[in-house]
């Protein structure tokens, strides 16, 4: 991969809720085509009740939950936590300082005042005093719902979304509170009468759950993208899976489009073959970009694959899919249509529990018009293989989301023998991290790789591999340097060269330094990949 110009990045950061050194979830940008590493963690920090309410908090369900549970561990609302994540999201309220208000309101919901648990009032809403309870709702979600709905009334000129209705919040109406609320002090005398020190008492229940620590210890992520270049955007991308299921671990998955072109774009989104809906305008199965704009949507609850992203108005778009797992964080970068392989490739396949991998997935999703017929090998051995002479070729439109027991080995391929458009992702659960990469269509490979950085000497950094396979069809020589020395050397003439169809996964411990570059010096085809783990967290980029 030779370095490219005119680099773009997504659209919309995962922004913090109080400023970019916030971050639980570190956060990796890649700004040249392998990208430069910038690593950000969290220091301890103060909340103030300046702290503005509109946002998109990077908070994720364990603080919030660890900051509820240290108080009162035997609450009822075991999921309440997600929820306020993910309608956090939705409203484009900070989460953090939504649920800090619960916590003051409902006094970590042991509640003692005119408010009982049963009502599922997260805010007091409609609690007036004087014994008045207030409204109740049904559930604990349109609880959360509610409360958002009516932060949304004090601090959006105009209705937000769907939900910001009498239908939701009892008390969406009335002209003297509207609007005019920016931070947690503007609360005070508004949501609260008379309010004195309202806003600096969230402000504190704030401050301890950014400043709380599951275990004892923070147990941070990270995330490596490259960057994509201006000549890959495309009208329609694709993705082989998506996974909003709070049972599956998966509180939040954002599908990112970003208008890249001239004029307002029309989108479709497809989850499988069902179009998705614009959650904040229900009634439609498109969605609406204005000239460099973007739409982050969100689809709780849904699970299925492929997805298919597409400009029916013609405008480029840039897309990507980011997930929160756990407490972990990982993006990927959408394939253009135009990219689309009957044959992709991947450096490793890992299953084994010793390593600390817990899953390993290999998804493969026909987008071709005929059943396809699709191999996958690791190394050597033939692991699946799905045809019609089988009978269980991959339908038009269908995936296959296998995984195989206790294997390690590598490079893997998967082909398609009659030629069918595919696309392929790998899905890895390390421990409590979740990481997928995609699959690297054969006809892209080439002889050099560049890498950004090299960490094997920071204390949180565990392992860091330079995965190199030989696609090509002689031994190959190959060099590996960082920061310019020749850190590893694979040749004949040395007697070390790479098998083909084999790989080295080199690593070279007290190294810090970039670039990586990676060069067949006989012009071999090569895959290449970096693996990392970082705490307790695992990432490959490519």
């Amino acid at each position: 991969m030779g370095a490219k110009n005119n680099i773009i990045m997504p659209g919309r950061a995962y922004e913090p809720g109080h400023a970019g050194a916030r971050m639980l979830l570190v956060l990796v940008a890649m700004l040249s085509a392998s990208g430069l590493v910038l690593m950000m963690a969290r220091p301890a920090l103060a909340i103030t009740a300046d702290e503005p309410l509109v946002g998109v908090s990077s908070v994720t369900p364990a603080q919030l939950e660890g900051e509820l549970s240290s108080v009162n561990p035997g609450h009822i609302h075991g999921d309440i936590a997600q929820l306020y994540v993910i309608w956090g999201y939705r409203f484009g309220i900070r989460a953090d300082l939504a649920f800090a208000q619960m916590l003051h309101e409902t006094n970590f919901l042991r509640y003692g005042g005119d408010v009982g648990a049963w009502q599922n009032n997260f805010a007091g809403i409609g609690a007036t005093g004087g014994g008045n309870r207030g409204n109740n709702f049904a559930t604990a979600e349109l609880g959360v719902i509610a409360h958002y709905a009516h932060l949304a009334w004090y601090v959006y000129p105009s209705q937000q979304n769907g939900w910001c209705s009498l239908d939701y919040d009892p008390r969406h109406f009335g002209p003297g509170h509207r609007y005019g609320v920016y931070n947690l002090r503007d609360l005070g005398g508004r949501w609260a009468s008379p309010g004195i020190g309202y806003g600096d008492a969230i402000a504190r229940y704030a401050t301890g759950i950014w400043n709380f620590s599951p275990r004892g210890n923070w147990l941070g992520s990270f995330n490596e993208i490259p960057g994509t270049p201006a000549s890959e955007l495309s009208t329609s991308f694709y993705f082989p899976w998506y996974d909003c299921k709070v049972e599956s671990s998966m509180p939040g998955n954002w599908i990112l489009v970003a208008n890249r072109g001239v004029g307002t774009a029309t989108v479709e989104i497809f989850i499988g073959s069902t179009k998705m809906h614009d959650p904040n305008n229900p009634g439609n199965d498109f969605f609406t970009i204005p000239e460099a704009g973007e739409i982050t949507p969100i689809f709780p609850q849904i699970i299925g694959g492929p997805v298919k992203i597409v400009s029916t108005s013609g405008q480029l778009l840039m897309v990507s899919q980011r997930v929160l797992y756990k407490d972990s964080f990982n993006e990927v970068m959408g394939t253009p249509e135009g990219k689309l392989s009957d044959s992709y490739d991947f450096t490793w396949y890992d299953s084994k529990p010793d390593g600390g991998m817990t899953a390993n997935w290999i998804l493969v999703a026909n987008t071709g018009s005929s059943p396809a017929d699709v191999e996958i090998w690791v190394g050597s051995n033939l692991m699946a293989r799905y045809s019609a002479a089988g009978g269980n070729a991959i339908a038009p439109g269908r995936i296959e989301t296998p995984r195989f027991s206790n294997i390690r080995g590598g490079p893997v391929k998967v082909r398609s023998t009659n030629h069918q458009p595919l696309i392929a992702s790998q899905r890895v659960l390390y421990r409590e991290s979740f990481s997928e990469v995609m699959g690297v269509p054969t006809d892209a490979l080439g002889s050099e790789y560049l890498f950004t950085w090299y960490d094997f000497q920071s204390p949180s950094m565990k392992g860091d591999w330079v995965l190199v396979a030989n696609r090509g069809n002689i031994p190959a020589d190959v060099d590996i340097y960082a920061g310019g020395i020749l850190a590893a050397r694979y040749s004949t003439a040395g007697g070390n060269p790479i098998p083909v169809g084999e790989m080295v996964i080199p690593q070279f411990q007290g190294l810090m330094t970039g670039p990586v570059r990676v060069v067949s010096t006989n012009g071999q085809a090569l895959m290449s990949s970096q693996r990392v783990l970082y705490r307790d967290s695992f990432e490959e980029v490519q």
